[in-house]
């Protein structure tokens, strides 16, 4: 089987009950992530984190299905389970101006016509939005094969739901979420969201670049803005020591204190993880 590139178990191993247990899956073009959670102990008992890319001779799609077919946790009874989309090709508008017939000229306009796709809308309870967005044809078929009562997001629609939840929030901040190649952005003003949006980057200075661009386009001083950071990333790492050059308020995305996390999670940030167990609170 395809070897995860995080693999942490609780040391009890799987459950015997399974009734209160759900799955959670972040499905993205190069990344496969998933955490099991147990919703009336607030535990997470397992995550993996698989990169689809890096696999001599097979495609996404053929590592994707190698991993539902062969991944033990994958196999288990779960009476719940959630498919994330992390795809690029997103919009967001105005629930006022939304109707069904748009999905496809508003995706085409945005991202053009040459990725064929699987179109999708859902709305944003809480914002006055819907999120329109373009994933795999043959991903969604796949997952709605191995989870037929799974139910479906994208990412942005469940980080916006859980950062409606979150009361503690306020005045001007930036959000931060770094892969290795691409990092989501969402800046809010007094809980209203100004951007959101997914940019590539091959170096530290493309991320600071990007991150300073938008500074200057919505008016805002990288000196004394907040700046969460959650991802793949340390304080060590030249990304992260990079940001430090612009940004003097920077803060790691921490895991909710309601979320228990095993010893075994322990060695880890936990701002490695802790944009995919916040969404696990709104499911």
């Amino acid at each position: 089987m395809l070897k995860a590139t995080f693999d942490i178990v609780q040391a009890a191993g799987m459950p015997k009950e399974w009734g209160n247990i759900f799955l959670l899956m972040e499905v993205g073009e190069k990344t496969f992530n998933y955490i099991v959670y147990n919703r009336s102990t607030s535990q997470v008992l397992a995550l993996r984190q698989y990169s689809l890319d890096f696999i001599p001779g097979k495609s996404t799609h053929e590592a994707l299905l190698e991993i539902l077919k062969e991944d033990e946790w994958l196999q288990q009874p779960f009476r719940e389970s959630f498919v994330i989309y992390h795809f690029a090709d997103s919009n967001l508008l105005p629930e006022r101006y939304f109707h069904i017939d748009m999905s496809k000229p508003a995706t085409e306009l945005v991202y053009g016509n040459a990725r064929k796709g699987l179109l999708l809308s859902e709305k944003v309870q809480g914002w006055g939005l819907y999120n329109i967005y373009r994933i795999p044809r043959e991903t969604h078929a796949l997952l709605q094969q191995k989870f037929a009562a799974g139910k479906y997001w994208h990412y942005y629609t469940l980080f916006l739901t859980q950062h409606r939840n979150n009361d503690d929030e306020s005045g001007e901040m930036i959000h931060v979420i770094i892969a290795a190649d691409q990092f989501v952005v969402a800046v809010f003003k007094e809980k209203k969201l100004s951007l959101l949006q997914t940019y590539n980057y091959q170096t530290p200075d493309d991320v600071s670049y990007h991150l300073l661009a938008i500074c200057g386009q919505l008016e805002l001083n990288p000196e004394s803005i907040k700046v969460y950071v959650s991802g793949l990333v340390d304080e060590q790492s030249t990304l992260y020591l990079e940001l430090l050059k612009y940004f003097l308020q920077l803060e790691w995305e921490l895991v909710p204190a309601r979320v228990k996390l095993p010893q075994e999670f322990s060695q880890y940030p936990q701002h490695y993880f802790s944009p995919l167990m916040k969404m696990a609170l709104c499911v």
